[in-house]
């Protein structure tokens, strides 16, 4: 009786069994130690960098962009007018990314408007990691969301958990105007 298919059957099974426990085991390696990996310095970029397409190309009707989010996450705007917009529910964060039929980003101003997060810096934290970014708005088609809101437009602080899914966004904060000598991260 020819032995290989079971060998090449048990060989899948132990390579699918590991590629299911790794990520779990990632996951509670990385916030049991209060240590981020290579990996996860990598996988939390390529959150933040996914971020900026979902939100200004709203794909999947803003699907996309709400994923990025745990259950209960949230988005914080700030405007400069002293008053944050904050978004917590899964319907608002689609709606920001242009909602199912994406029109919201279609037409101006918002249309206008391109999300780039700079410099990124991110450590651990209790919760999984936390970074800080500059927010950067560039111009989109030569204009302007606002005269006043082009180019470098404050600072993202997130924090990010380690999810089933992989990394997400617990929150993310926008401030406009952050004091110099006075961050509070």
């Amino acid at each position: 009786m020819n032995q290989r298919p079971f060998a090449t059957l048990a060989l899948l099974l132990t390579v699918t069994c590991v590629a299911l426990w790794l990520p779990a085991r990632h996951a509670a390696r990385a916030q049991d130690t209060g240590q981020l990996t290579a990996m996860d310095y990598i996988e939390i970029q390529q959150l933040v960098n996914q971020l900026s397409f979902a939100l200004d190309y709203c794909t999947d009707g803003g699907q996309n962009f709400a994923d990025l989010f745990v259950d209960g996450g949230t988005f914080i705007i700030d405007m400069g007018n002293g008053t944050p917009t904050r978004m917590n529910t899964r319907e608002q964060l689609i709606a920001l990314a242009g909602g199912p039929d994406c029109e919201s980003r279609k037409t101006p101003p918002t249309s206008y408007i391109l999300h780039l997060s700079e410099g990124l810096v991110i450590e651990p934290s209790q919760d999984g990691a936390r970074g800080k970014s500059y927010a950067i708005y560039p111009a989109n088609r030569g204009k302007y969301f606002q005269d006043d809101f082009a180019g470098q437009a404050g600072i993202y602080f997130d924090d990010y958990v380690n999810t089933r899914d992989g990394w997400r966004f617990k929150s993310r904060t926008h401030q406009v105007s952050p004091v110099i000598g006075e961050m509070d991260w």
